[in-house]
């Protein structure tokens, strides 16, 4: 059963490392691209019963699922191990302002995400994540998400 989570605050790079993952043949699923979420009333989460299909589909090979849901404290145990992408507030702007979706697009919306931000590192690290930095190109970040992997 290694599949690993990699999580983070938007704009750290989820979706980018794990289009990296799956171009470097790892089974790679994400929460949004791959329509895993869903809404319970006002809290998206992934379910419970997907992530135990996606362990089965994934069986001996390692596998990733990269995402953010508020249902964290449900599934963080159904994984291998917690990979928490970390990004500095610079950097998420960066991003944010890239990103073809529009998240983020807002004034509002870019507030919530950076006050989100100065919190989820200490968060994740407290719950048994590990940091990766993603600041750097994302082919060195999938190389640091493998180590952590092969640890």
């Amino acid at each position: 059963m290694p599949l690993f989570y990699v999580a983070g605050a938007s704009g750290s790079g989820k979706t980018t490392v794990g289009a990296e993952l799956r171009r470097r043949g790892y089974p790679t699923y994400d929460v949004d691209v791959d329509r895993l979420g869903v809404w319970d009333g006002d809290v998206y989460t992934l379910p419970v019963e997907t992530v135990q299909k996606l362990v089965a589909e994934v069986g001996d090979a390692v596998g990733f699922v990269t995402g953010s849901v508020g249902n964290e404290g449900e599934i963080w145990d159904l994984f291998t191990h917690v990979i928490s992408l970390s990004a500095d507030a610079d950097t998420i702007r960066h991003r944010i302002a890239q990103r073809p979706n529009g998240f983020g697009s807002t004034e509002e919306e870019l507030a919530s995400i950076l006050a989100w931000h100065a919190t989820i590192d200490v968060d994740n690290a407290r719950f048994g994540a590990t940091l990766v930095d993603a600041s750097p190109p994302v082919a060195a970040v999938a190389d640091e998400v493998l180590r952590v992997v092969q640890r």
